[in-house]
């Protein structure tokens, strides 16, 4: 399937080809050095139509959709594998109605990750466990409980079902899982969070503890993790998916503490930002996933993340209200976000896709986003794809948890948990 390029792309050639000028004024970044030689990807040449080809591909990676269907020979996930294989999108987010039974899904699944080559594209869930898990024992998968349950468990026990879940995950070429929430359980009745049990507990060393054996045992299987919501989200009043979450009368500095301790301990390759405002992390009344001054400057910045940044779903009502998807793609990557969730734009805009990647070339020719970000953002999603393609899931013991390495009845309820 290829892409037809509107008038604006193609318009669009001769400022891009002069693209190092035009990005010398713009804002430098804190992004830490990931071992690729960043240079222009459109240089003066003969080739234009085919620099602006690459680009198009590269911008293509950062988007990850979701879609109906649920066989491979049906119309939307035919098509997405094609958008998949000729690079428009660089991976898929899965929700229960794709999931009837694990022999489906798995049918499912491996016409996209074949679709992708040797760099498979990330095939994404949300299995948190409790109220917000898409394989459920009812589509004959085993259950997960809660992180609110979990968080009571040793955490010997808590690994050895996440290492169940990921393995099953790994199973059904599903690469990537949105957990764990790091969320800390400051408000009870927050309906994104408190309502749904899906914080560990109110203590950030316990939520760190648990998270580590989510984070640990996903990794062990070959699956990719991405801790959320940046910058925490636990003390909210309202729900991003209905309005734009404000946070500033609400946040409390320790719920950043999960994140800056995963990240101190390099044991994320993903951090999800939510759809929140907070003087010290937005750019104005912009969501902190759309403002700079949360991921350049906080997260990359301040705390040194060096993996890959993934924004919330930006078709929730949060976004959604406020701007076009056009808006918020480009908003997200001046940001510095390298992978944008559009959880439902393919039905509800089939030209949107198209008009997003078309609106990002724009903005680098015009350099109101740095060539250097599309370029660092490819290089590190493709890096993890190719990874991705070329790794064997192999379970085993994370050393960060060493209770583990004993008898169960070693490890009595209270003793493994940190109080």
């Amino acid at each position: 399937m290829s892409l037809r390029f509107p008038s604006v792309l193609l318009s669009a050639a001769a400022l891009i080809l002069s693209v190092t000028v035009a990005m010398a004024g713009a804002p430098s970044s804190t992004r830490p050095s990931i071992g690729y030689r960043i240079g222009p990807v459109l240089a003066s040449g003969p080739h234009p139509d085919r620099q602006i080809e690459m680009v198009r591909r590269k911008i293509g990676q950062m988007l990850m959709v979701g879609f109906p269907g649920t066989s491979p020979d049906e119309r939307w996930p035919a098509t997405v594998a094609g958008m998949i294989g000729d690079g428009r999108i660089g991976g898929v987010i899965l929700f229960a109605d794709n999931i009837r039974s694990p022999a489906q899904l798995r049918k499912l699944t491996a016409a996209l990750a074949r679709a992708g080559g040797a760099a498979p594209p990330f095939i994404a869930v949300d299995q948190e466990g409790g109220s917000i898990q898409r394989l459920n024992r009812r589509k004959g998968f085993q259950p997960l409980p809660s992180a609110r349950t979990m968080g009571k468990k040793p955490l010997c026990e808590a690994y050895a079902l996440y290492l169940r879940t990921a393995e099953e995950l790994a199973a059904a070429h599903i690469n990537v899982n949105f957990g764990p929430v790091v969320d800390l359980d400051i408000n009870p009745r927050n309906p994104a969070i408190g309502l749904k049990a899906r914080s560990y507990d109110r203590d950030p060393a316990r939520v760190v503890a648990y998270a580590e054996e989510f984070i640990g045992a996903h990794r062990a299987a070959g699956v990719l993790t991405a801790v959320k919501h940046f910058p925490g989200h636990g003390s909210a009043l309202r729900d991003p998916h209905i309005a734009i979450v404000d946070i500033r009368d609400t946040w409390q500095a320790e719920e950043l503490t999960p994140f800056a301790e995963l990240i101190a301990e390099d044991r994320i390759p993903m951090v999800m930002v939510g759809h929140l405002i907070h003087p010290r992390f937005s750019d104005g009344d912009r969501p902190t996933s759309l403002s700079r001054r949360a991921i350049t400057d906080e997260l990359r910045g301040a705390l040194g993340f060096e993996g890959l940044v993934v924004t919330d779903d930006l078709g929730m009502d949060a976004i959604g209200r406020r701007y076009t998807p056009e808006q918020a793609a480009e908003m997200a990557i001046r940001a510095g976000a390298d992978v944008l969730i559009f959880a439902n734009l393919l039905t509800e805009d089939r030209g949107a896709l198209d008009r997003i990647t078309a609106t990002i070339a724009g903005a680098v020719a015009a350099g109101r986003i740095p060539l250097r970000l599309i370029e660092e953002s490819n290089a590190l999603t493709r890096s993890a794809r190719e990874d991705l393609g070329r790794a064997a899931a192999v379970p085993g013991m994370p050393p960060q948890a060493p209770a583990c390495l004993e008898p169960r009845a070693a490890a009595p309820a209270g003793a493994a948990a940190p109080g």
